[in-house]
């Protein structure tokens, strides 16, 4: 979860994103399974991409992992994240990518 959401959230100048694990099949295909998830792959897709990188080494359990991935909490907690609170009134809006929760300086003329 905690990777999801380091993934989810980076920034996308930082793109493209290497993901690995020590060995760079189990732990790795199933993040990259529940991010595909995530994208709404189809699970025969999903399933797909993690087959063809994990080999022999493909494992039923991470595949059982990934179809149980519950992605709805990931998506509540990413919408926890994007959404902050403003001002005195505390209404929620979503910001943008770079906008900041502080006005702008007002600008005076000498």
């Amino acid at each position: 979860m905690e990777a999801l959401k380091i993934l989810l959230v980076s920034d996308v100048r930082n793109h493209p994103v290497l993901i690995h694990c020590k060995r760079g099949k189990h732990r790795t295909g199933c993040v990259v399974g529940c991010f595909r998830k995530m994208q709404n792959w189809c699970l025969s897709s999903v399933f797909e991409e993690y087959q063809r990188y994990a080999g022999a080494k493909s494992r039923t359990a991470d595949l059982t992992f990934i179809e149980m991935f519950d992605i709805i909490n990931l998506r509540q907690c990413l919408y926890s994240i994007i959404y902050q609170y403003q001002g005195a009134s505390k209404k929620r809006r979503l910001m943008y990518q770079g906008e900041t929760t502080q006005k702008p300086p007002r600008l005076t003329s000498f």
